[in-house]
């Protein structure tokens, strides 16, 4: 298996796709087929690897060849997944936590996860801030997300595709840009060609990926356009 910590060294950015998306109409297509069998059906693409939850994960452990994020935080939901069961998953190497800011000085996220972040590094895993302005926030200051998921001690950071992506200081985390709402194939294409214009940003598309009619092409599509 490669190894995700060692896939972003070599080539600086990768693509991975999240299957850890509550059930909603969004996600009706994968759910329907189960999350195994989806997997199932792409593992033997070239990308890097997925984002499993740890909610559906700990009950039926998910068989790949790829390494993986698992998500085993949800801060607006009052979730953190306890160590001493996550231990006993070795398999599990990368964790996500989700959390969203409501302001410039809401700091709810950091008080919610930093001492649990610490203890997650003490136990050597790899940390991704899945971090959000929240809607109530207008000014959508992406920076001020950044700076509360260095502060939780994040190691990657993943957001939305925004307009002062390449002014945020992402004080030394790999940045994944975040696939977003489903969109048609033509509108995913120009998506795709403006996540690979930044350079410097990994890839982590869901919805855009499981929801479409034809999740390989889609990913393959990305696989030649940006790695």
């Amino acid at each position: 298996m490669k190894r995700i910590k060692e896939l972003i060294k070599k080539k600086k950015r990768i693509f991975i796709v999240p299957l850890d998306h509550p059930e909603g109409t969004d996600t009706k297509n994968y759910l329907k087929l189960g999350i195994q069998n989806f997997v199932n059906n792409i593992d033997n693409l070239k990308f890097d690897g997925y984002i499993f939850h740890s909610r559906y994960y700990i009950k039926n452990p998910i068989k790949t060849k790829k390494d993986f994020f698992l998500t085993v935080g949800e801060q607006p939901d009052n979730y953190k997944l306890d160590i001493n069961i996550l231990k006993k998953f070795p398999e599990v190497k990368n964790l996500t936590i989700f959390f969203e800011v409501d302001k410039p000085d809401d700091k709810k996220a950091v008080l919610f996860y930093k001492d649990y972040v610490k203890k997650l590094k003490e136990n050597n895993y790899i940390v991704m801030g899945m971090g959000y302005p929240s809607k109530n926030y207008a000014n959508l200051d992406y920076q001020i997300v950044a700076d509360a998921a260095k502060e939780i001690r994040c190691n990657f950071f993943k957001t939305d595709l925004n307009q002062n992506i390449n002014k945020i200081n992402l004080h030394g985390m790999k940045l994944f840009i975040a696939g977003g709402n489903y969109i048609e194939d033509e509108n995913f294409k120009k998506f795709v060609k403006k996540v690979r214009d930044l350079k410097i940003a990994s890839a982590s598309f869901g919805r855009n990926i499981f929801e479409s009619e034809n999740p390989r092409q889609r990913i393959n599509f990305v696989i030649e356009n940006l790695t």
